[in-house]
């Protein structure tokens, strides 16, 4: 998910934690963004799957950052927001045409990358883009 305001990524059940404390929270159909608090409505079910499929058939692309776990994909882009990035993912061999694997995404982004599994942080997965492909769950 990303938040309408301020552009900050994040997963649903990250989306949940703020409003644990609301006693409206298990029933309510709102998305609050965990990095600005601005609450939007829930995306629909139907339109999720829709994109998802569109995205599949287009080969459509996206962050690292909202890949799903266990989802297999090809680095189509590498767009970090200054050199000292760049020069990090590339020394790794995050590099436009590697294949690699999202295993994890909390505590920290971990990837397969061959027989390597590296550990990014959220600044690092949201600069690599990948293509959305059939593999993914």
């Amino acid at each position: 998910m990303k938040c309408a305001l301020c552009g900050f990524e994040f997963t649903e059940s990250e989306a949940k934690r703020p409003c644990a404390r609301c006693p409206l929270g298990a029933h309510c159909d709102l998305v609050c963004c965990p990095n600005c608090g601005y609450q939007a409505p829930q995306e629909p079910k139907w339109l999720r799957r829709w994109r998802a499929r569109w995205r599949r058939r287009n080969g459509a692309s996206e962050t690292l950052a909202a890949m799903r776990v266990g989802g297999e994909t090809e680095i189509i882009a590498v767009r970090p927001r200054d050199q000292r990035t760049l020069q990090r993912l590339v020394t790794m061999g995050l590099v436009p045409g590697v294949r690699i694997r999202l295993l994890r995404r909390f505590p920290c982004y971990l990837i397969e990358l061959g027989h390597a599994q590296i550990a990014l942080d959220r600044e690092l997965a949201s600069a690599i883009i990948v293509r959305v492909d059939g593999q993914q769950p």
